[in-house]
């Protein structure tokens, strides 16, 4: 029993794992000055994780914008979510909230998200 239970904790600790910090391949390859992405490749409300030098960062499109930010919560370093509903950005540990400029506006994160220059070319993002 003692194994079954040990094993379970193992299985359930590696794919939280896996949730909260996807691996280099989940969430692209990206080293180098500038990343570019298919306009088309995050519609209109939606967004996308990256790697920009060696980095997670997630890029949203809105009607009006797309937004480039680290994708690294400042509390304790997990990986932020795009909430398209409630226009926020949400970390799924604690519950800290950053705006599309990358404030805060709740939760316990200690300062805001960096972001990342964007650059709209024709139907690519070029981002950096």
């Amino acid at each position: 029993i003692g194994f079954v239970v040990t094993a379970w904790g193992l299985l359930t600790a590696y794919v939280s794992m896996a949730y909260l910090w996807p691996s280099k391949k989940a969430i692209g390859n990206g080293s180098g000055k500038s990343v570019t992405i298919p306009l088309s490749g995050i519609p209109v409300g939606k967004s996308r994780k990256i790697r920009y030098e060696g980095k997670p960062i997630i890029v949203v499109r809105t009607a009006e914008s797309i937004f480039a930010l680290s994708a690294v919560c400042t509390h304790l370093g997990c990986l932020v979510n795009w909430n398209e509903g409630d226009n926020l950005i949400e970390c799924p540990c604690h519950g800290a909230k950053f705006d599309l400029r990358g404030n805060v506006v709740g939760g316990p994160a200690p300062k805001p998200l960096e972001s990342y220059r964007v650059q709209i070319k024709g139907k690519i993002i070029k981002i950096g």
